[in-house]
């Protein structure tokens, strides 16, 4: 896809007089005028969400609100978003707002009128809070709460990714199944966690496993962090509770998973196989490298781009809320496979 950068290179000249072109302002000779015209078409350069923007008074400046940063898979969201971004030649502003209703509202009312589009990882908006951000500047949300307001949302496959990962660990041998992130509060915040739980007992149903409370309810936790992880483990191991396997709703608390069962001088995965969500970095470089779910991070960036310039464009239905739920995939890698013996020996 050609860039507005790349026709100003073509022309010889600057992006500002092709925006100029672009938006048919009078003050470009008619000489420069024919040169951009020509680059143009020659690289088939089609004016983006920037440019009529521009044209209708609004920015080409985004916003990206996030929860937080210290968590992998926002920090490697946010530079998907970037990068998508920068196709369409728009400016992303990243604001964190801690997973606060007032610091997620208050955003959109003091920030949405400077800004072409908003997108958004909500955790504490409730539906008339989300109402309200969509009527005061188009925006995408990137969460797996349902949200009753016409708001586009691109989720992940919490559920089925789930799945498909105790599929995996039963396909090994693994019967004995910890999970690590539930959450059983039934807040709304804690849609994700509930949805892979979901997706954990759908799993369990495929393969006619028990679901054994045991290794889910004594290392529920809504920190999804290293530490949680690590604290999961080492309270299943000190109360004898038998585990051959742990599967954390994300890679961060799957790496700490990994180090308190060898911490343990437990095998992995000969005694305990041990994968996570999220497919971040650190996974491909843990030891043993992690298996994981990827949630189509590259895919969420893109749609949700995709949507929003909809929404700013006025394309889009204004009274309707679309839903995209991104593709996922499972990298399979050390930490499941190479064999099992019974946990303890057992």
């Amino acid at each position: 896809m050609s860039t507005m950068h790349d026709v100003a290179q073509r022309a010889g000249v600057s992006l500002k007089t092709v925006s100029r072109v672009v938006n048919e302002e009078p003050s470009v000779s008619e000489r420069t005028r024919q040169r951009v015209t020509a680059a143009i078409v020659e690289l088939d350069f089609r004016p983006n969400a920037v440019a009529r923007n521009l044209r209708t008074g609004r920015t080409g400046l985004v916003g990206l609100a996030l929860p937080r940063l210290t968590q992998p898979y926002y920090s490697t969201l946010a530079e998907a978003i970037m990068r998508e971004a920068e196709r369409h030649e728009l400016t992303v502003l990243i604001e964190l707002t801690d997973g606060d209703a007032e610091a997620e509202l208050a955003l959109a009312r003091e920030h949405g009128p400077h800004l072409g589009g908003l997108l958004m990882c909500p955790l504490g908006l409730s539906d008339a809070q989300a109402r309200t951000v969509a009527h005061t500047v188009p925006t995408v949300f990137m969460a797996e709460r349902a949200y009753d307001a016409p708001v586009d949302r691109v989720a992940m496959a919490n559920r089925e990714g789930l799945r498909a990962l105790v599929a995996h660990m039963v396909s090994l041998g693994y019967t004995r199944i910890a999970v690590l992130g539930a959450d059983h509060s039934g807040r709304p915040d804690q849609a994700a966690a509930h949805l892979r739980l979901d997706g954990y007992r759908d799993g369990l149903r495929d393969a006619d496993l028990p679901y054994l409370p045991e290794l889910v309810h004594e290392v529920a936790t809504s920190d999804w962090n290293r530490e949680a992880g690590a604290a999961g483990v080492r309270l299943l191991i000190e109360r004898g509770i038998r585990f051959d396997a742990v599967v954390a709703f994300s890679d961060s608390l799957a790496l700490g998973a990994l180090h308190a069962v060898q911490e343990a001088g437990l095998r992995i995965p000969a005694q305990v196989a041990v994968a996570g969500f999220d497919n971040i970095d650190d996974a491909r470089y843990s030891y043993p490298a992690l298996t994981s779910i990827g949630p189509g991070t590259a895919q969420i960036a893109r749609e949700a781009l995709t949507l929003l310039i909809d929404r700013m464009n006025s394309t889009a239905t204004a009274d309707t809320g679309r839903l995209i739920v991104a593709d996922f995939e499972l990298t399979v890698r050390e930490s499941t496979l190479g064999g099992m013996s019974a946990w303890g020996g057992a």
